[in-house]
């Protein structure tokens, strides 16, 4: 019998409340990392964030291929969902596996060609060696995340994120600490500077993950599961049929990292200052996109289970409900983000009076967009990868990163040499593009 529409509207309040809060607070802690290092690094000046930015850039393709093999979650909802034990386990087990193999490579890759892979970023050969040295402490950093993140992943795919909401908490604390000793040499340590941020992220990566790992067997939480038991029941037709929806979500992912990191590139083309910039904003914009990521890992969760059911059509209420909440959310973001704009200017006090004008129009652009990220990252990850609707997902990107938002970020840096807040304008013609065309998509309900 189907659900009224009074109590599906209930329905729908209690489980938003339920996952989003919850949600939000884990990736505020996530982004807070970043946050941490970038706050406390940008203290040493431009130099000293531009290098993160670049050391970071392969943290960031990594993390987008990996939330691309992440999408099995949506997978995993609709066998909770169904009570289907078994299939749960091997999905994870599929998604564990395929996790460490893509980080290997990665490394891999960034072991041969580190120092070459940070000249696309800056031309300055003292500030290379000093990402050098970064970027080898963090190649563990990703190492150990391709294994806890798997986890913490899993859980929220079935609305248990507590856990790893706590042990981020407990994480953040020590990273936060470790930074102050490291980075400037107090409470008895020596002074790593750069490194330092870099060893702090492992030391907390580590405790994090023995933590996470150690109360799921120990106390048998959900998906304390054995390798035997991960690949006891796995076959390739299994896999095939996951990777039939997944393997487009990698490709896509893949392509817009790549894309994101060439915007790096055109932004380091412009100077220091510029990619700075770029760092900072986006460490920012983390914050901002928070609240985007909850509301479309609500959707994903609660129409996912949705679709698991023998009547969908529910899932076409909860996207229009989703879409409306979306729009009243950004408008909401966007008036925090004009009104605290000056306090977070002050979080990044010691950079140049350069840096500091640019991010405050930087931030004022990502306000008046901010309705755009907020309809993207709900249709796209919410709706449409909930439905298996990755090949679309994937040609959407093509379109709108490669031919229409990086040529006008580099014909506009390259060729035009315009000021550091155009180029992001067009930067951010991308979700602009990708939200104009998308609706159409979403209003055809496929």
């Amino acid at each position: 019998m189907r659900t009224s529409e009074l109590e599906l509207h209930q329905q729908f309040r209690r489980e938003i409340t339920r996952l989003v809060i919850p949600s939000v607070l884990q990736m505020v802690i996530g982004n807070s990392f970043s946050l941490i290092n970038t706050v406390m690094v940008g203290r040493l000046g431009d130099t000293a964030i531009a290098v993160v930015a670049a050391a970071g850039q392969i943290g960031f393709i990594l993390s987008m291929i990996l939330s691309a093999v992440y999408g099995i979650t949506a997978y995993m909802t609709q066998f909770h969902g169904k009570q289907d034990q078994e299939s749960m386990k091997e999905a994870f087990g599929l998604m564990l596996l395929s996790s460490v193999i893509i980080t290997l490579m990665l490394l891999i890759i960034v072991l041969l060609f580190r120092s070459s892979i940070l000249y696309l970023f800056i031309n300055d050969s003292n500030a290379v060696l000093h990402g050098v040295q970064y970027l080898s402490v963090l190649m563990f950093v990703y190492l150990i995340n391709s294994v806890k993140d798997v986890y913490g992943q899993a859980l929220g795919s079935i609305g248990r994120n507590r856990l790893t909401l706590v042990v981020g908490l407990m994480a953040m604390s020590l990273n936060a600490v470790l930074d102050y000793a490291l980075i400037y040499g107090k409470l008895g340590f020596a002074r790593y500077g750069i490194q330092g941020a870099a060893w702090s992220t492992l030391a907390a990566s580590v405790f994090s993950t023995l933590l996470l790992l150690g109360y799921v067997y120990v106390k048998q939480y959900y998906f304390h599961i054995t390798p035997r038991e991960m690949l006891r029941g796995f076959s390739f037709s299994f896999a095939k049929k996951l990777f039939a929806t997944t393997l487009p979500l990698i490709l896509h992912e893949g392509l817009w990292s790549v894309g994101i990191i060439l915007y790096a590139v055109a932004f380091g083309y412009m100077g220091v200052s510029a990619l700075a910039t770029f760092q900072l904003a986006r460490t920012l914009g983390g914050y901002y996109m928070m609240v985007i990521f909850g509301f479309a890992y609500a959707a994903k969760v609660m129409i996912g289970q949705k679709l698991a059911q023998e009547d969908p059509r529910e899932a076409l209420i909860y996207a229009k409900k989703f879409t409306r909440l979306s729009v009243a959310a950004s408008i909401v973001v966007s008036v925090f983000i004009v009104a605290l704009s000056p306090l977070m200017l002050k979080l990044f006090s010691y950079t140049s009076p350069e840096v500091q004008t640019a991010l405050h129009h930087v931030m004022l652009i990502q306000a008046a967009v901010m309705v755009m990220y907020f309809l993207n990252n709900v249709w796209i990850v919410g709706m449409f990868r909930a439905g298996g609707d990755n090949v679309y997902t994937m040609k959407l990107i093509g379109v709108t990163t490669w031919l229409i938002a990086l040529p006008l970020v580099f014909s506009t840096s390259y060729l035009f040499h315009w000021s550091i807040e155009v180029v992001y304008f067009m930067f951010a013609m991308e979700e602009i593009a990708k939200a104009c065309i998308g609706y159409f998509r979403y209003r055809s309900n496929r």
